[in-house]
């Protein structure tokens, strides 16, 4: 390949290995000497100005090279070198998979074509050039703009691996082995609006860890993304990772939407600079494992291990504490919940909104979860199994939760306004127990015969006034309230009373459960009533139930002030 045929290349360079003899100087180091090219050397610190990295693969002593190379000053800006007297091609194919780079991203400059012709048939995609005279015409081409790194942050994260790759072989410890005395530590930073340039460098140039491809370089991509990011119940995510070498950066970047009946993954994509650390694999599991197609190539399976005991997240690297992750939460109510739980803490029991094994709404959000008796005979309860959909041991476990939780949030308006309440069980007509049934639920169990008649049979229509309604809501809280620890933040989110017509038909109940709230918020300690009405702007509502991501985010962050002033 010579210089002009570069017009059909459409790769990136990411990384120039340099020939020395007769290619980055006149002359041969072992026998007559060198003389010095000044504007090779000039070019590698362009390279390595734009973020390129430069290697070397020469046959020659390396300590006599590696003298000669700190003579002109240029040394330190060369990674990886392969400096011996050993065989090229699979050589630079080492090089380049520790550097975690593919072959098509690698220009090679070497004065010798049967060296190119190796280095080729080792590595398919490479960019071979045979080098004579002067080289600085490359850097004209578009294949070698690069982007602006004067300030090295490339070169020093090279540097790093470089160091770890160099001591794992010296420790001769196993990977895992090597990666738990890393000390790796990892920041999801949630304000991505802020840090867009870097989420359109990981979705444009990362290729061998993005999972899922989609690119944003056009205008009409970078719409599509922004119109993504503000849908509600999206939650995304910038990856920073530091361990004890070094600070590798932001160096990922996840936008997913979670409901009931799953997880969406829409931007899973990673820089390989952080390959074969586990990073990727820990921010999947931090996601709930969720199933999508992986669009290849991909240099890891997204598989196991199911921990990754190695990583730590942190929310201050400088203490390497994380304030989310110390205290443990208990979160029920809609899918409103989901999104807001991201941001508030890794460690948490959620009785959220989810889809049964036939495909069925389950609601934790109702009366009947918090304050029916924990009476034995529910274990097999029929009705309760096949109709509400939850057990008696989630029963207990919200119990058991609500007593250990450093910090309870309940979302609850939908337990008012749904007219599918029903009691059943017990010797008294009637029924003993509550359950509100959800309405997709309902039809969904009435298309079944046998369902429709035993439900005729055993539950129990209850048409009660929104006063009472509202009364057995606040029953719900009582019993979370008597429960939790006397230091444990309690949480009631409100329901919006505008922004859409949902809230315009049901406005009394929404005004209702209000009042209700800010009522039993109001004489009891620690013990916050959520206003989203006013903690939110007009342009954060989907609508009367939904928020943006950043409405999730100012919501997560009330609830982090006020539980912070009160640890």
């Amino acid at each position: 390949m010579n210089i002009q045929t570069f017009d059909s290349v459409k790769a990136q360079v990411k990384l120039v290995i340099w020939d020395l003899d007769e290619t980055f100087w006149k002359g041969t180091l072992s026998e007559e000497g060198i003389e010095p090219i000044q504007a090779h050397i000039d070019m590698v610190r362009a390279l390595v100005d734009r973020g390129i990295m430069c290697s070397i693969c020469s046959k020659n002593d390396f300590d006599q090279a590696r003298e000669a190379l700190e003579n002109l000053g240029i040394w330190d800006m060369f990674v990886f070198p392969h400096i011996a007297w050993s065989p090229k091609g699979q050589a630079i194919e080492k090089m380049v998979r520790d550097m975690g780079l593919r072959d098509e991203n690698v220009l090679f400059l070497d004065d010798n074509h049967l060296n190119l012709e190796e280095a080729q048939f080792f590595n398919t995609q490479l960019m071979a050039v045979e080098a004579h005279g002067d080289m600085t015409g490359l850097l004209a081409l578009p294949q070698l703009k690069g982007k602006d790194d004067t300030a090295h942050s490339r070169l020093a994260q090279y540097r790093v691996m470089e160091q770890k790759q160099s001591e794992q072989a010296e420790t001769g410890l196993s990977n895992t082995e090597f990666l738990k005395q890393s000390d790796i530590k990892i920041k999801i930073i949630t304000d991505v609006e802020n840090h867009m340039d870097r989420v359109l460098e990981i979705l444009n140039r990362t290729n061998q860890l993005n999972f899922t491809k989609v690119r944003a370089n056009t205008d009409a991509e970078r719409r599509d993304l922004n119109d993504l990011l503000a849908v509600s119940g999206m939650h995304a995510g910038l990856i920073e990772v530091r361990d004890r070498y070094g600070d590798y950066g932001i160096v990922g970047f996840f936008c997913v939407r979670t409901k009931f009946s799953g997880t969406t993954v829409h931007h899973l994509a990673f820089s390989c600079r952080t390959l074969n650390m586990g990073v990727e694999q820990w921010v999947w599991n931090y996601l709930g494992r969720p199933e999508f197609k992986h669009v290849g190539p991909v240099a890891g399976a997204l598989s196991e291990p199911e921990t990754v005991d190695w990583i730590t997240e942190v929310t201050d690297f400088d203490t390497g504490e994380n304030e989310l992750e110390e205290r443990r939460l208990c979160l029920v109510g809609g899918c409103d919940l989901l999104q807001v739980s991201f941001y508030c803490g890794t460690n948490r029991d959620e009785f959220v909104n989810k889809q049964d094994d036939q495909g069925m709404l389950v609601r934790y959000d109702d009366v009947g979860f918090f304050i029916n008796p924990r009476d034995p005979q529910l274990k097999h309860s029929k009705p309760m199994q096949r109709f509400a959909g939850y057990t008696l041991d989630e029963m207990k476990d919200l119990d058991r939760s609500l007593t250990e939780a450093d910090l309870i949030l309940l979302s609850m308006y939908f337990s008012i306004p749904s007219d599918n309440l029903f009691t059943y069980g017990g010797e008294d007509w009637g029924g003993k127990y509550y359950a509100t049934i959800p309405p997709r639920r309902m039809k969904k169990l009435m298309k079944d015969p046998d369902h429709a008649m035993r439900f005729a049979k055993e539950m129990y229509h209850r048409r009660l006034p929104l006063e009472e309604r509202l009364a057995l809501t606040r029953r719900s809280f009582e019993h979370a309230d008597a429960l939790r620890q006397p230091d444990a933040p309690l949480f009631i989110l409100s329901a919006v009373t505008q922004h859409g017509q949902q809230a315009e038909r049901t406005l009394a109940m929404r005004q209702g459960f209000n009042a209700m709230c800010r009522d039993f918020c109001a004489g009891r300690p620690n013990t916050y009533f959520v206003d989203i009405d006013t903690l939110l702007d007009a342009d954060e509502f989907a609508d009367s139930d939904h928020y943006t991501r950043t409405g999730y985010f100012k919501i997560a962050e009330f609830v982090n002030q006020n539980a912070k002033s009160t640890s």
